[in-house]
């Protein structure tokens, strides 16, 4: 019996190109899927922690913003908190956020600058999305926006951290993001706001819900956030899942080729009826190198056709000296 090949020869094939190619492929695909499972870790990690906060302070009751504002920021702590603020937005000040889809269709959120008056008698400039109309009825350059109320206003809203900046040319009067200084920027292009210039800015937006007195044109609300954090953390297991079987898959058909080549490859596994069916087969193909008539078939009481050994045809009599048969005639 020969020794059995050390496993450094058995496996001598994977130096050569086409395994290094299909192991740095595998690796390659494996190194995505860690990387994509860890950026839908992150995004489940910031959603669960945006529904926690939502489940803390959605529903309590507002209060006035100098309360539970820090500067000019907003707190971690306090983002979606209800407020409530007294001051006069600027005038003519309205301007569109673009491409924000609001209760499932495509909106055109209004957005206006408003100068708060605090407790202590400072003020803020505090960037309010009012709420929000069609998109086709706003987004067209040109349409005329309602306008917030005139003179002192009580707004009620809830706290949102500001947005990142989005560096592109915007439309006139209309922005991407709900970022204060590009809101202030885009209300210059369409009105006079000396009368917010030098006064500090909150770093952040307020979510309107409800203005005293309230406006001529009623806008859309919005309804309380509902984040599928469980859906991130499903995609996280999945990406991981497909990383192990990439790497699983060249341990497989390693330990298959390595066989293959020692000639223990993947044995077939023959049944009863592909047995019968062989040895009809071998059968037919022996009677017809013989010059002999086809076995007939019939079926059997099992259903599966049962092979019919045809008798042996009787021996001849053995030729004389000449090689004739007997009784033949020259």
């Amino acid at each position: 019996v020969s020794a059995p090949t050390p496993p450094a020869r058995r496996y001598a094939f994977l130096r050569t190109p086409r395994w290094i190619g299909l192991i740095a492929l595998m690796v390659a695909v494996a190194v995505a899927c860690v990387f994509l499972g860890r950026w839908q870790w992150h995004r489940y990690e910031s959603r669960h922690a945006d529904s926690r906060q939502i489940g803390a302070v959605y529903d309590a009751a507002p209060v006035p913003l100098e309360d539970v504002l820090t500067g000019t920021g907003v707190p971690p702590g306090h983002e979606w908190r209800p407020v409530t603020m007294t001051g006069r937005y600027v005038d003519g000040g309205t301007v569109v956020l673009r491409n924000r889809p609001a209760e499932g269709q495509a909106a055109g959120h209004l957005v206006a600058p408003f100068v708060a008056r605090l407790g202590d008698g400072r003020e803020v400039v505090v960037v309010v999305d009012r709420g929000w109309l069609p998109a086709d009825e706003v987004e067209e350059p040109g349409s005329a926006l309602p306008q917030p109320p005139s003179g002192q206003v009580t707004v009620t809203g809830r706290l949102r951290a500001p947005e990142a900046p989005v560096d592109r040319k915007r439309p006139h009067g209309q922005i991407y993001t709900l970022t204060p200084p590009q809101v202030l920027a885009a209300a210059a292009q369409v009105t006079d706001v000396s009368a917010a210039a030098g006064l500090p800015v909150m770093d952040g937006y307020v979510l309107g819900a409800a203005e005293r007195p309230p406006a001529a044109v009623a806008l859309g609300t919005y309804s309380r956030p509902s984040l599928n954090w469980g859906l991130n953390l499903s995609y996280t297991i999945q990406w991981g899942l497909f990383a192990a079987a990439a790497l699983g898959a060249i341990v497989i058909l390693a330990r298959r080729e390595a066989a293959e080549r020692a000639g223990m490859g993947p044995v077939r596994r023959v049944t009863r009826d592909d047995l019968e069916e062989d040895l009809e087969v071998s059968e037919q193909l022996r009677r017809a190198a013989r010059g002999l008539p086809a076995a007939p078939r019939r079926e059997g009481g099992s259903g599966r056709p049962e092979l019919l050994v045809m008798p042996e045809p009787a021996a001849l009599p053995p030729a004389d000296d000449a090689g004739r048969a007997p009784g033949a005639q020259d």
